[in-house]
């Protein structure tokens, strides 16, 4: 066992920014010391750990396999200690000055946000929402969203990632009723053969229905790709491009109601929306209070 006593844990706070920002300059920046005091504790953190832990390169610096391990359990006993810290102090929503930062799937978007409006209203008006899109890397999104709520296709989360399912919903087909193959039944290859209109995965946060039809040996054309749902009814309505939709839509979107649907020939593929948060501020007061009013808006909405 290591001496805690005899190691500092600052080191591994600069570890930290040194992996996050890539560069010695740029973990200097982000801790407030000079670039010479962070490369001697680099230099500190080599001997300690017996490992050279970064190789420069032309545009910074590049982790060794063993600094990409240690990053894992750094990250999760960083954010142990921060949210242990944070938890004296108490969330009250009718007096918190706080922004939170979400990503939201553009799907639920619509009915969601006006709900999750009127409730911040009620409950914690001097609380504000920051929605970003899911363009933002993966490898920092933690650093920078408090929640998601996005389509799940499923696969396993990453190990410091949590989720809770909301809803669970299925997908329909959308076309005009009069468009050329209106008639025939819906099977996976007409599916993947007709032109479509679809949102961008900066909207939705997935590609599980593009990831089915490759396990098929199936590929669709994209005739346009939108970056919000309002566009997509309108669209289907005046053209020959189809599109998919959760099933509760249907009832909550009126320009649906004319338009014929059928099920989505990939069984596998549900629409499941799931409520994801990072492990390390799992406990913190004011990400609890969030994902508690979250949920609870989605279980009205059933």
């Amino acid at each position: 066992m290591v001496n805690l006593r005899k190691f500092d844990l600052n080191l591994l706070v600069i570890f930290r920014a040194i992996m996050t920002r890539g560069s010695i300059a740029g973990a200097a920046d982000e801790v407030g010391l000079s670039p010479s005091a962070v490369s001697h504790a680099l230099a500190r953190l080599r001997v300690m750990l017996n490992d050279q832990l970064f190789h420069r390169t032309a545009d910074g610096v590049e982790p060794t396999d063993r600094a990409i391990e240690l990053n894992i359990e750094v990250e999760r006993g960083l954010g142990f200690i921060s949210t242990a810290i944070s938890q004296q102090h108490q969330f009250i929503p009718a007096q918190a000055k706080r922004v939170f930062t979400m990503q939201v799937t553009d799907y639920v978007s619509g009915f969601f946000l006006p709900r999750l409006a009127k409730r911040l209203q009620k409950e914690a008006p001097m609380v504000s929402v920051d929605i970003l899109p899911f363009s933002i890397s993966a490898d920092s999104v933690w650093d920078r969203v408090d929640v998601q709520i996005r389509l799940t296709p499923g696969r396993l989360q990453p190990e410091q990632v949590r989720s809770q399912r909301l809803v669970a919903d299925d997908i329909v087909v959308l076309m005009r009723p009069d468009h050329p193959d209106a008639a025939k039944p819906m099977t996976a290859e007409l599916y993947a053969a007709l032109q479509h209109v679809k949102l961008s995965q900066s909207a939705t946060g997935t590609t599980v229905i593009d990831d089915a039809l490759a396990e098929r040996g199936l590929t669709r054309h994209m005739a346009m790709t939108v970056s919000n749902w309002f566009d997509i009814p309108d669209i289907v309505t005046n053209s020959d491009l189809i599109a998919i939709a959760p099933r509760r839509l249907l009832q909550l979107d009126p320009r649906l109601e004319n338009l014929k649907t059928a099920p989505l020939p990939l069984d596998e593929v549900v629409f499941s929306f799931d409520l994801c948060w990072d492990l390390r501020t799992e406990r913190e007061p004011g990400q609890q209070w969030l994902r508690k009013m979250i949920c609870q808006l989605f279980k009205e909405m059933q």
